[in-house]
């Protein structure tokens, strides 16, 4: 039987994720994953690929509060309702989004924790499109997630990579939302349509890797050898050079998915 493993949000593009015991699935992915990001003064995302102390940063979401975590100790909080303020334009890599700005004091604290001048804003009610390019169709939605609302991978994947490195990694390097056990390694790859609890999903892509899977979550270092990102393209290299590892995800039925659930293939 194929089921879910972990389930983890990200409310912070690039900080550390959250691990939950069961997810309200609404249009644009878990709720409340990467609903916020930070941006410098052109505009631009910052994340942890440039950032990697971002991954010491920890998201705990109440019902209407999020407290920023550093260190196991609360650092600063702000409501996760009702951010509609001023709106800015920015850009996610060469993605146009716009956001709300969230307040002056978490800006001072994250542009003072990273030493540079940022400014924190939240999706809100965003209409950013899964692009056609990336498997997206009319309607299909996704906040400051890098192209798609939810990635989804296999520990089988995870454990097949890891037989050919040097240094076993964790699934954390690749960010999922979803782990799932049961199956072959990359027969994610293959699958077409998926249920998950109450929700129907669409598999509309393979996930090509960037420098991100590179940087150890824990020392913040990034690996020499370009690892696993070496390795991954000895056998999983596409013509334009890329390295594909987990498959995203479009929701097509919402509701709730929890540990433990079932994956039914279609």
């Amino acid at each position: 039987m194929i089921s879910v493993t972990r389930l983890l949000r990200y409310p912070i593009k690039s900080c550390r994720g959250e691990f939950l015991n069961n997810a309200e699935i609404t249009d644009k992915g878990l709720k409340h994953d990467r609903n916020w990001a930070l941006f410098d003064t052109t505009g631009q995302a910052i994340t942890g690929r440039q950032n990697a102390q971002m991954l010491d940063i920890k998201v705990q979401i109440t019902d209407e509060t999020a407290t920023i975590v550093l260190d196991k100790t609360p650092q600063i909080s702000f409501s996760i309702e009702n951010q509609h303020s001023k709106s800015q334009s920015a850009k996610i890599f060469s993605y146009d989004v716009t956001g709300y700005e969230v307040s002056r004091d978490i800006d001072q604290w994250f542009s003072e924790y990273l030493q540079k001048e940022v400014k924190m804003l939240f999706a809100s009610d965003l209409k950013r499109p899964v692009l056609p390019k990336h498997g997206g169709k009319e309607k299909d939605l996704v906040s400051f997630a890098d192209q798609a609302p939810i990635l989804l991978l296999s520990e089988a994947s995870v454990k097949d990579l890891n037989s050919r490195l040097g240094s076993p990694i964790t699934f954390h390097r690749f960010r999922p939302n979803i782990v799932i056990k049961g199956c072959d390694p990359y027969a994610e790859d293959k699958w077409k349509e998926i249920k998950i609890g109450e929700c129907h999903f669409e598999v509309i892509q393979q996930c090509e890797r960037c420098v991100f899977t590179t940087i150890d979550p824990k020392s913040k270092l990034k690996d020499p050898n370009k690892e696993p990102l070496k390795t991954l393209s000895s056998y999983r290299k596409k013509p334009n050079g890329g390295v594909d590892f987990g498959v995203h995800l479009v929701p097509r039925k919402l509701g709730h998915i929890r540990l433990d659930d079932r994956i039914e293939l279609f």
